[in-house]
C-alpha cells in the first residue's frame, strides 16, 4: 500500500510541525441563533448548560480534511461526525455506517448507512453524501488525507443508504482509517459554505455557531444528533488564550472551565484548589530516545546488547516526575498500550544500572564509550535528554545535550546527522502505525532502520484480513521491536485537562482526546 508524508496526527513528530494561517471571521449559515450563554462567564450554581474551553491558537481551517493540526482537529471533531468510530476500548464500531461487508473478490467494502440521520441544516444524510465525502478525499484533499486517498479506487452509490467503496488493494487498516479520518461532508452544502471555509454542515453532536480567529469558536448542541451519548452541555465556547499560565489564572477566577494546555508546574496548585480538578486519560503519545541505525552510526549502537543496556540504564519513572509531574506511565514499546496488537508479553526494560553495565561488558564496552550528542528540541524532550544524560553517565556512557530549533532538528533526523535524539510521536490505535516509524518505507523513517523481518511483516500484515491472525502478527512485531531495542521508549504521558470542579468526564476519543458529548455538570 502506498504511503505519503501527510498522515494527519497519526504520525506527528510534534505539533510544532504545523502552523496556523489567519482565517476570516466566519459563522455557520446552517446554525440557529445562539443565546451566547457561557460566552462571557462560566456557568455555576443552577446554570449548568454552558462551558468555556481554552484554545492555545486559532484554528487552521474549518474544513477538517484540509488540516494537520492537533488543536484544530480536537475542536472540529465535535462538529463533524465519522463514517465509523472507535469505541472506548479503541475497537472499530458502527456510526453513520451501521454495518458493512468485505467483498474479497471485488476488493470492495459495502457500507450500509443508518437511515434518518440529519445534517445540521435539517436535511437527511444519504449514501450520495458518503460518496461525495470519499471523492473529496481522493481529489480535493488527497495531499492531506493520503492514507485514505491512496487506498481508494472508486465509489459507487447503490441506493439511498448503500454505497460500495472499491480499494486499490486489500487493506486491513482501511476500517481504522475510516473511523479516524473519514468525516462526513454534506454535498449540498459544499458551495454554500465556500468549500467548508465559511461554515460547516455535518452531522456531529455540535454545530458551529461562529468562529473568530481573534477570540475563538462558539458551538451549540445539535438536538437531532443521531449518536449516543447525546450532548448534555448545550453551549460551548473555545476561547483563545495562548499563554498556559493565563489559562490557570482564568480557571482560578472562574473565567474558564477547561484548560487544555496548563503547565505541569501548576499541577500542585490545581490539586490544592478545592474548586479545581484534573482529568487524565491514556493517549497515543510516547517519549523516547531514537538511535541512528544507518550504516554511518556509531559502532556501539550496532550492538543489540548496547541498545538494550541503554534501555536498562534509563530511570523512566524519574523522567515522568521531571517532565510530567508524575502524570504518565513507563513505556515498554514504541507503540502504546491502547493499540490493537499490543499485549503484556512485549519485553520491558526496568531501570537496572547493574544489568546495563553487565550488557555493556558483554558487548566489549566494560569501560563505557562516548555516545556524542543527544539532540533534542526545547521542552519535555530536553528534560528527557537531560535525565538520560545523567543515567547514561552512571553506567559509563558519556554524552552531551544540544537543544536545536525545530526545523534544524528535523533536518538532522532526515539526513541521519545524529547518533541519538530525544523525541516524541503520536500514533493511533492500530499497531501497524509503528511501521511508519520503524520501516524504511514509513512516513517518518528517521532512524534509518532497514530490517528484512520488519519490511516483510509490513507487507503481510497490510493484506491480512483475518482479525485474530492480524492481531497475533502485530503482537509479534511489537515483541521483536522491543527485544531488538531499536528504540529506547521512555514514557507515555497522560493527556490531562485542568477543569472546574463538578465537571464530569464520562469518556474520551481514544485518538483525538476531548469530546464534548462525554462531558456533563454534576
Amino acid at each position: 500500500m502506498k504511503r505519503a508524508i501527510c498522515l494527519l496526527l497519526a504520525v506527528l513528530m510534534c505539533a510544532a510541525l504545523f502552523g496556523c494561517g489567519s482565517k476570516p471571521n466566519t459563522s455557520n449559515p446552517s446554525a440557529e441563533p445562539s443565546n451566547n450563554a457561557g460566552a462571557d462567564q462560566t456557568q455555576t450554581g443552577a446554570e449548568k448548560d454552558s462551558l468555556i474551553v481554552s484554545l492555545a491558537t486559532e484554528l487552521q481551517t474549518l474544513s477538517i480534511f484540509g488540516q494537520q493540526n492537533i488543536i484544530t482537529n480536537e475542536v472540529l471533531t465535535n462538529v463533524y461526525d465519522g463514517l465509523l468510530v472507535l469505541d472506548q476500548d479503541a475497537n472499530i464500531a458502527p456510526n453513520v455506517a451501521e454495518s458493512w461487508e468485505w467483498d474479497e473478490e471485488n476488493v470492495k467494502y459495502t457500507f450500509h448507512i443508518k437511515q434518518g440521520i440529519k445534517f445540521h441544516d435539517g436535511s437527511e444524510l444519504k449514501a450520495s453524501d458518503i460518496a461525495f465525502t470519499f471523492n473529496l478525499i481522493k481529489s480535493e484533499y488527497a495531499d492531506y488525507q493520503a492514507t485514505v486517498a491512496s487506498q481508494l479506487d472508486r465509489v459507487e452509490v447503490i441506493d439511498d443508504y448503500t454505497v460500495d467503496v472499491y480499494l486499490t488493494a486489500p487493506s486491513a487498516t482501511f476500517l481504522y482509517y475510516c473511523a479516524i479520518y473519514v468525516k462526513i461532508y454534506c454535498e449540498a452544502a459544499w458551495e454554500s459554505t465556500d468549500h467548508y471555509t465559511t461554515g460547516i454542515v455535518s452531522c456531529g453532536p455540535y454545530k458551529l455557531v461562529s468562529y473568530d480567529p481573534t477570540t475563538g469558536v462558539e458551538l451549540e448542541a445539535f438536538d437531532d444528533y443521531h449518536g449516543d451519548p447525546k450532548p448534555s452541555i448545550k453551549h460551548v465556547r473555545f476561547a483563545i488564550i495562548p499563554d498556559a499560565n493565563t489559562q490557570v489564572l482564568a480557571l482560578q477566577n472562574n473565567e474558564l472551565n477547561i484548560s487544555r494546555d496548563f503547565p505541569a508546574s501548576a499541577i500542585s496548585t490545581i490539586k490544592n484548589d478545592a474548586n479545581l480538578d484534573i482529568y487524565s486519560h491514556n493517549c497515543g503519545m510516547v517519549y523516547f530516545l531514537q538511535f541512528n541505525l544507518r550504516d554511518n552510526t556509531l559502532e556501539p549502537l550496532k550492538s543489540k546488547e548496547v541498545r538494550q543496556a541503554i534501555n536498562y540504564a534509563l530511570d523512566k519513572e524519574f523522567m515522568i516526575s521531571v517532565a510530567e509531574e508524575g502524570l504518565g506511565i513507563v513505556a515498554d514499546s514504541i507503540g502504546n498500550h491502547n493499540m490493537f496488537g499490543y499485549d503484556s508479553n512485549v519485553p520491558s526494560y526496568e531501570y537496572n544500572a547493574d544489568k546495563a553495565k553487565e550488557l555493556l561488558a558483554s558487548a566489549g564496552y566494560e569501560n563505557g564509550f562516548d555516545l556524542g550528542t543527544i539532540y533534542c528540541r526545547e521542552g519535555k524532550d530536553q528534560k528527557v535528554a537531560e535525565v538520560a544524560q545523567e543515567n547514561l553517565a552512571a553506567v559509563g556512557i558519556t554524552t552531551t545535550v544540544s537543544i536545536v530549533e525545530n526545523n534544524a532538528y528535523l533536518d538532522l533526523m532526515k539526513n541521519g546527522n545524529f547518533y541519538v535524539t530525544a523525541s516524541h510521536l503520536n500514533l493511533n490505535t492500530d499497531a501497524a502505525q509503528t511501521f511508519e516509524v520503524t520501516s524504511i518505507k514509513g512516513a517518518v523513517p528517521y532512524s534509518g532502520l532497514n530490517d528484512p523481518y520488519i519490511e516483510q511483516m509490513r507487507v503481510d500484515i497490510d493484506v491480512e484480513m483475518d482479525t485474530e491472525t492480524r492481531r497475533s502478527m502485530l503482537n509479534d512485531v511489537l515483541v521483536y521491536l522491543s527485544d531488538e531495542a531499536f528504540f529506547a521508549p521512555c514514557y507515555y504521558p497522560e493527556k490531562s485537562y485542568a477543569h472546574t470542579a463538578g465537571l464530569v468526564f464520562k469518556g474520551y476519543d481514544p485518538f483525538v482526546g476531548l469530546q464534548l458529548r462525554f462531558l456533563e455538570w454534576e
